[in-house]
This record gives C-alpha cells, sequence and structure tokens, in this order.
C-alpha cells in the first residue's frame, strides 16, 4: 500500500509539474495560450506581465520552451522573502531538501532545475520560481 501511495503521489507530481511548467512549447502555442499579448519580447524571451507587477517570462533554445520564470511582486522585501521561504518550504515537502546557492534554492528534478529565490528589480521586490531544463 505504501508503494502504491508513492507511485500515485510521484505520478501526481510529475503531471502537475508538467501543466505548469510549458517546457517544450513552441512560441506559437505560448503566445496562443494568453488573451493578451507579451509585454515585451526578443528572438529567444517572450515576458507577459500579470496583476499586481507580477511577470512570466519564457525563454527559448530552438524555438522551443527552456526555461520558464514567474516573478511575484510584493511590497516589500520582508513580504516577499517571506514567500520565498512558504515557497521552498513547499518544494521541499515535494522534491525533498533543495540544494541552496546563497539565498537561491535548488532542486534537480529528473532532467529539470527548479530554483525558488528573491528578486529585485528596478527597486520592486519579487518571489521568483524558474523551471528550467539542464
Amino acid at each position: 500500500m505504501k508503494s502504491f501511495s508513492l507511485i500515485l503521489f510521484l505520478l501526481f507530481s510529475i503531471l502537475s509539474f508538467g501543466q505548469i511548467d510549458k517546457i517544450g512549447f513552441s512560441k506559437i502555442e505560448i503566445l496562443n495560450s494568453f488573451d493578451a499579448g507579451p509585454c515585451k519580447s526578443s528572438y529567444n524571451a517572450i515576458w507577459f506581465c500579470t496583476e499586481n507587477d507580477g511577470f512570466i517570462n519564457y525563454t527559448f533554445t530552438n524555438n522551443k520552451v527552456s526555461s520558464v520564470l514567474y516573478m511575484w511582486a510584493f511590497n516589500s522585501k520582508m513580504e516577499a522573502d517571506s514567500d520565498v521561504r512558504n515557497e521552498t518550504s513547499k518544494y521541499t515537502r515535494i522534491y525533498g531538501k533543495p540544494t541552496m546557492k546563497g539565498d537561491q534554492a535548488f532542486w534537480f528534478v529528473g532532467n529539470y532545475i527548479v530554483m525558488c529565490s528573491y528578486g529585485n528589480t528596478n527597486g520592486k521586490h519579487y518571489s521568483t520560481w524558474q523551471v528550467s531544463t539542464r
């Protein structure tokens, strides 16, 4: 019974992970998955603005998504740090203890690298989550 529960949990994690990250999608698929156009784009990246000053960045290699970065804006560093700690705790329960590099938490999951960290851009405080291919 424990083996079945573990397999079910791992399968659910893999399936939900695949729905969130969009790794492997083409640029056209990404563009068609949003109601609004990107706020910024280049040959290898597309940025979408979200509510409350957040962002989603898709980076492409050979016209396929190779990295997805989510940025959630907060009013203070303390709030952003708190969210990073909560996200790190959540992903630790799913993927195990992270590898730490400074304040960045990394998990090596199959062919992916998952990262949670704090970011500061243009004076704004962000909690970030990124998944990329190895």
